[in-house]
């Protein structure tokens, strides 16, 4: 799959827009302008040209990684910085507007003489770019969530009695790593019991026991892409009021999915699955929003919630995962992600709906 050359993408925007150079310090900025994950470092882009300034730590990783941006080793990142806004004879730099204000006030100090042009915010600019997914990104995507089907069918085998919440968030990395994950943070959400009634999983690390529900939150990375994938089951047994809620969920999510197209807002489809649930007998169980963009980070906008009012467009990668918590009882989510096409929604999830009990 082609990779573009997202630099000259943003070269001709900043022409476009009169922006004379801008300095990127946001890492998954840097990571979707260069395809590499450099942990630092500081890129300065010109209309013409591209440098990401780094130390000794990253220069050989960024060296043999990043594409279409010159590498340049520095011992002080700033003072390279100064000199080449010196050569170019710049006279003003836009920033990302998220930079911390010490470090706004220091690159005042660092660039003496030169205006940090706040007309444009960088990182405004080049999300918006990042909204809509290229062919390359769907790719990453859909692998992920491919890998991220295979580890809930492989996790609905391994779960039992007795183990640790955190040994099944460690099942899911390692398989998922063996699978070709990129993604070796376990960091995902198991939950059991009554501690599904809490949306993130809570604290400690509870045994599961029989009769539990088990919530599982958790998803693969290909080429930096993240996928997620929300799915809740039961073990051993499970009451009547689980399994009608269950399908609660299950059908809210459903009316959601088939309501998704280009051109609605964010906050309709979430008003969707929200009615379904408050008809049903549960208003105030589901006050999260409904779902999230994914990409390079695990939540990127738009959202469906309540308050988004941005209109949908296509090849805008979203989840959507209704939940019903009921507090110190139990809880239920199901998620599923996918893309927005020209006319309607691509669900890349393909993990069963089907209320497992193992």
């Amino acid at each position: 799959m082609g990779k573009i050359n997202r630099i000259e993408v943003l070269q001709k925007q900043m022409r476009e827009k009169g922006i004379e150079a801008a300095l990127i310090e946001n890492r998954r900025n840097r990571e979707y302008l260069v395809y590499a994950d450099i942990w630092e470092g500081s890129m300065l882009i010109t209309q013409e040209e591209a440098v990401l300034l780094v130390d000794f730590r990253y220069y050989e990783m960024a060296s043999l990684s990043v594409r279409d941006c010159e590498v340049r080793l520095c011992k002080n990142i700033e003072e390279a910085m100064r000199q080449i806004v010196k050569d170019r004879k710049l006279s003003s730099v836009c920033c990302e507007k998220n930079i911390s204000h010490q470090r706004y006030l220091y690159l005042k100090e660092v660039l003496e003489g030169i205006c940090l042009d706040d007309t444009y915010c960088m990182d405004s600019i080049i999300k918006e770019n990042r909204k809509r997914k290229d062919e390359y990104e769907l790719s990453c995507l859909r692998t992920a969530q491919e890998i991220t089907d295979r580890a809930y069918e492989y996790i609905l085998t391994r779960v039992k009695k007795g183990m640790k919440e955190s040994e099944i968030r460690i099942e899911l990395g390692s398989f998922m790593i063996r699978q070709g994950s990129e993604n070796f943070d376990i960091g995902y959400i198991s939950s059991s019991g009554s501690k599904t009634s809490l949306p993130h999983g809570g604290t400690g690390d509870k045994v599961v026991e029989s009769g539990d529900l088990i919530m599982i939150d958790f998803g693969a990375v290909i080429g930096g892409y993240h996928s997620d994938c929300t799915r809740t089951f039961a073990v051993g047994s499970a009451t009547d009021r689980q399994k009608e809620v269950y399908e609660i969920v299950r059908r809210a999510q459903e009316k959601a999915l088939i309501s998704i197209h280009p051109g609605v807002r964010g906050c309709d489809i979430d008003r969707i699955a929200r009615d379904y649930i408050n008809e049903s007998g549960y208003q105030g169980c589901f006050e999260h929003g409904l779902g999230h963009s994914i990409g390079l980070e695990g939540h990127e906008n738009p959202r469906f919630n309540e308050t988004c009012q941005e209109i949908i467009c296509p090849n805008v990668v979203m989840t959507v995962e209704p939940g019903i918590y009921m507090e110190h009882d139990f809880g239920i989510r199901i998620e599923d992600m996918g893309v927005i096409t020209e006319t309607g929604f691509e669900n890349f999830t393909k993990a069963s709906k089907e209320f497992a009990i193992i």
